[in-house]
This record gives C-alpha cells, sequence and structure tokens, in this order.
C-alpha cells in the first residue's frame, strides 16, 4: 500500500522492474478515487527513478498537490503501466501493466498553535 499526505512531497517505491518488457520504460500512473471514481493519470521519465538498485526497487518522488489538489482525501486504486511515450496518459495505449494496488491519502498534518499572552496583572481589594 502506497500511502501518501495531502500537500507534501513523498517517495513512493515500487517493484516495477520485475514485469517490465522494455528497457527503459516511461511510467503511466493512473490513479482511481475508490468512492468518486475520480480518475489522475500522469507519466514519469525513466530517469526521475532516483532508486541507487533500480534491478531492485523503483523510487520516485511524488508532489502530491500537484496531481491531486487540495481534496480528494481516501483510498485510491493504482495502477502502473510502462510505455515509451512521454506524455501518453491512455492507460489502453500503454505497453502493459507493472503494478496495481491500494494507495491512501491522507490529509495534512500540519497543526498551527496560537501562543497567548499570560495576564499577570491582578486585583486586590
Amino acid at each position: 500500500m502506497i500511502q501518501l499526505t495531502q500537500g507534501a512531497t513523498e517517495f513512493i517505491y515500487l517493484t516495477l522492474t520485475e514485469k517490465q518488457t522494455l528497457a527503459s520504460p516511461n511510467y503511466l500512473f493512473r490513479f482511481v478515487n475508490r468512492t468518486t471514481r475520480d480518475e489522475v493519470a500522469f507519466v514519469l521519465l525513466f530517469a526521475l527513478d532516483v532508486s541507487p538498485f533500480k534491478d531492485r526497487y523503483n523510487k520516485f518522488s511524488i508532489k502530491v498537490p500537484k496531481y491531486f489538489g487540495l481534496g480528494n482525501i481516501g483510498e485510491w486504486l493504482y495502477y502502473v503501466y510502462e510505455q515509451t511515450s512521454a506524455y501518453n496518459i491512455d492507460y489502453t495505449q500503454a505497453t502493459g501493466l507493472l503494478e496495481e494496488g491500494i494507495m491512501k491519502l491522507s490529509p495534512s498534518t500540519t497543526f498551527e498553535y496560537t501562543q497567548h499572552e499570560v495576564d499577570n496583572t491582578y486585583i486586590t481589594r
């Protein structure tokens, strides 16, 4: 399961190379919200895989607000496809499905604290 936080940039770790058939594929990521059926799709280039051991796992940086905006909290189905195109977001034209699963998008955990001034004035009678 992938876990992302709204408003953050996070790393995700996948095992895509075990099923890939292309030498240097671009990866089409497709997310489908389990409740609303909204879809989000984007392509990450092969060069954006920052894993030092690409034959064992793949590591990508995901800018959550760029792709999911400020809403859509909840569970999503995700699909990762391989393809030669750097621009195609139609999964029916991709070469093949490499991985699928569930992604949980959580709300931001940023808290804002309010500091109150302590009034040390005492009234005596």
